[in-house]
């Protein structure tokens, strides 16, 4: 094989070689979203739906009203001033009170596939 073939060869090899992407990493959980700008308040609203199922701390028709309240008073918390600086100790509370009445289990509910197989 002359020089002429081989260089141009080589040179594609390299750069295929380059252009392969390595795996990646696996992606970082998302963060809570901002809904008052307090940490402790942002994370207990994205657990609060299924932590609340979990726990069957209300019927589950309402839920859905009883989070958007939640979260109404949070936000409103929040731009108040006055209430903003005890909001992170309020969440605190609020989450404390509800790891209590799950008593342990998950947030997420085990499927009822999952439960009926483990019961047989």
């Amino acid at each position: 094989m002359s020089i002429r073939l081989l260089f141009p060869l080589c040179a594609g090899l390299l750069l295929a070689a380059c252009a392969t992407t390595r795996p990646s990493r696996p992606a970082a959980p998302p963060v809570p979203a901002a809904i008052t700008g307090v940490p402790s308040c942002d994370a207990y609203l994205a657990s609060y739906l299924a932590c609340h199922r979990a726990a069957a701390t209300f019927p589950a028709d309402q839920l859905q009203a009883r989070y958007q309240a939640m979260r109404d008073s949070l936000q409103q918390a929040s731009r108040d001033p006055r209430t903003r600086p005890y909001l992170d100790a309020r969440c605190r509370l609020l989450s404390g009170q509800l790891h209590q009445s799950l008593q342990s289990r998950p947030c997420s509910p085990i499927a009822p596939a999952a439960t009926a197989t483990a019961t047989h």
